[in-house]
């Protein structure tokens, strides 16, 4: 009889052990949930228009796709970026100046780009968002960004690179040159997009809505 009675009390004790084991695991559980959800959700509140113009005289007209037939080292395009998503403006003063003061109604944000295509079977994406970027896949593609705002009233100024480049540099006009491979690019598209802190990048991706994007197309047609 006192075998049985101690066998039993050690299957209590086993079952006992192995419930607190398992509340443990699950007071755990509750808690690591609890953790994540402490983790902030990402908002946009960046409501920034912004576009690839091109620009003739003081008119700016919209660019949603360049097309040409493009060789290496050819330069494929200049175009402007401005505040904006309409598809005609007429500027009342000189680009840098208007660009100046239309970018000024929207605080602490900065212009940024990214440059993505398809080569061998490979996806490439890659931003730019100062000089040192520029040149990252000078293979396919070489990026030259100019600030007309600082420039305006010279008839002739360079590209901005790392020795010029501050906090208060503007970003207006971006050209495009082909690499010695960029024939070898599929599916080029360029974006510009705004913002204002590292949160609007995940693992490098630009996640926030104030972008424009257009296709480029080196063979004529897309």
């Amino acid at each position: 009889m006192k075998k049985i009675f101690l066998i039993l009390f050690v299957i209590l004790c086993v079952c006992g052990c192995d419930n607190n084991t398992t509340k443990s695991i699950e007071k755990k559980n509750i808690k690591k949930e609890k953790a994540e959800d402490k983790t902030p959700v990402y908002q946009d509140n960046n409501n920034t228009p912004i576009s690839f113009y091109k620009l003739n005289g003081n008119n700016l007209t919209r660019v949603n796709e360049i097309t040409g037939n493009y060789n290496p080292m050819d330069d494929i395009f200049l175009l402007q970026i401005y505040p904006s998503n309409l598809d005609n403006i007429s500027l009342n003063d000189n680009f840098g100046s208007s660009f100046y003061q239309e970018y000024s109604k929207y605080n602490g944000i900065k212009i940024g780009f990214n440059i993505s295509y398809v080569k061998n079977g490979e996806n490439i994406s890659y931003n730019i968002l100062s000089p040192s970027n520029t040149m990252d896949h000078w293979e396919e593609f070489m990026a030259y960004i100019y600030d007309d705002y600082f420039n305006r009233g010279k008839s002739f100024y360079s590209h901005i690179e790392n020795g010029n480049y501050t906090d208060s540099t503007l970003f207006t006009s971006i050209k495009l040159q082909c690499g010695a491979y960029c024939k070898e690019a599929n599916d080029i598209k360029l974006t510009v997009f705004t913002y204002d802190s590292e949160d609007d990048f995940l693992d490098g991706v630009y996640r926030g809505k104030s972008k424009s994007t257009i296709n480029i197309c080196l063979n004529g047609t897309c």
